[in-house]
């Protein structure tokens, strides 16, 4: 995936992550939303049965909107962590992001959030699928 010159307008830093380091961390408050440069992090969430990688991103993915255009001051849905090498991340201008933000309609402005929620809900679903799985599989 190629990073698009319009995303990276909004870059104001980059930092440097070694594998198995933390970027987000599940739980905690953050408004920071990032870009992948090089490299790859996962997305994990915690579960009953342990640690669950929801997601591998690679370059040009954005993650951690989900608390800055999600709900306000809603703590971290998930842990991103980089991958299996070095991963390169950008830091986004969140008052650029939200400025813009806030210029779009407010039928837009409910669709982004409408979308961040389903996409919450989906990561939510998937882990008590997987916990439910690990489960069956232990009663058996």
């Amino acid at each position: 995936m190629e990073i698009e010159t319009l995303i990276i307008a909004y870059l104001v830093d980059e930092e440097t992550y070694e594998p198995g380091e933390i970027v987000i961390e599940e739980g905690t408050q953050g408004d920071w939303v990032y870009i992948v440069l090089e490299g790859r992090v996962k997305v994990t969430k915690r579960t009953s049965v342990g640690m669950l990688t929801i997601d591998i991103l690679r370059q040009g993915a954005i993650f951690g909107e989900m608390a800055l255009f999600g709900k306000a001051l809603e703590a971290r849905s998930a842990s991103v962590i980089a991958a299996d090498g070095p991963a390169r991340v950008g830091v986004l201008d969140t008052r650029q992001l939200i400025d813009d933000y806030e210029s779009l309609s407010p039928r837009i402005r409910l669709l982004i959030k409408a979308l961040i929620m389903r996409l919450k809900e989906s990561n939510e679903k998937a882990a008590s699928l997987v916990v439910a799985a690990s489960e069956k599989k232990r009663n058996r």
